[in-house]
């Protein structure tokens, strides 16, 4: 029987631009492989993992917010980018076991090489990240994996910083990883010091942005992971400062391709995904920025 079924298990759950553009990468793949939605609560993970694991005609599961950092200890092997980062996003099915990986990793990593010199040695070493689910942890990952000295992680529920620098205790010994207040002057103090800031927050999706813009000091790079806009005004305010800024549709294409390359194994077309990206947010073609513009 072939793998045809592809879960995404999140909480809630509507439909969203990864399921549209990965049911059309996998489409234009030849792929058979069809998405569902499973909207199943935090409890309900396991079960659901345990019924993916069982059926022979499930390729895997995509996973979403909220369950990216419960899904580690239910798989059966995980890749370093999961392990490391203590999320997953993507199953993959195989002989009866669930393979974990963090495809997430793969867009922080090509969203940080758009702005950032393409000479990597010469990349900042402190950085600020907003946020502190499961996108934070493959941003905080690849942090730790670039040779960043000094990270402030923010998350207006402190608790939540606290346990995600509490993952990356033994990871991240050479370095410093602080979780820190959710606060004007703490965020004025850290970003005076960082080259760097990644909102990972989920904050700007509405036209918001997620701390003061005017907080920016001058020249520095950010990386807005909102999906839904071409610019926010986290980026605004940063340009106009002399800065180096990107959105968070370059890292989702670059993630979106390797999640379909796992799953079907084969690399979708980047012009392909680009058109399915701009079809889902309803913006023309052109409008949407990719690695490397």
């Amino acid at each position: 029987m072939p793998s045809t079924r592809l879960p995404i298990i999140g909480h809630p759950l509507a439909h969203s631009a990864l399921e549209g553009v990965v049911r059309a990468a996998l489409g234009e793949a030849g792929s058979e492989i069809e998405i569902e939605r499973w909207e199943r609560r935090p409890h309900q993970l396991a079960d659901a993992l345990r019924e993916v694991r069982a059926g022979d005609d499930f390729a895997g599961a995509l996973i979403a917010s909220p369950h990216k950092e419960k899904a580690p200890p239910l798989s059966d092997w995980l890749s370093d980018d999961a392990r490391v980062s203590g999320a997953v996003n993507v199953f993959v099915r195989t002989d009866g076991r669930l393979r974990g990986y963090n495809s997430d990793a793969d867009g922080i990593r090509a969203g940080l090489a758009s702005i950032l010199p393409r000479v990597k040695g010469k990349w900042p070493r402190n950085a600020v990240v907003l946020g502190a689910g499961g996108g934070a942890r493959a941003v905080v990952a690849v942090l730790i994996g670039s040779g960043f000295q000094h990270v402030a992680v923010l998350n207006r529920h402190l608790h939540r910083a606290e346990a995600l620098v509490s993952h990356f205790s033994r990871s991240a010994r050479h370095m410093e990883l602080r979780a820190r207040p959710w606060h004007d002057a703490i965020i004025e103090v850290e970003l005076a010091r960082a080259e760097l800031l990644v909102n990972a927050s989920g904050i700007g999706a509405n036209g918001e942005a997620p701390i003061p813009p005017e907080l920016l000091p001058p020249e520095r790079y950010v990386l807005d992971l909102v999906l839904n806009r071409a610019t926010t005004p986290l980026m605004d305010e940063a340009k106009a400062r002399g800065g180096t800024v990107t959105n968070g549709q370059g890292a989702f294409l670059a993630s979106t391709a390797a999640t379909v390359k796992l799953l079907s194994g084969t690399a979708p077309a980047p012009a392909g995904l680009r058109t399915a990206l701009a079809g889902e947010l309803g913006v023309p073609e052109d409008a949407i920025a990719v690695v490397g513009d």
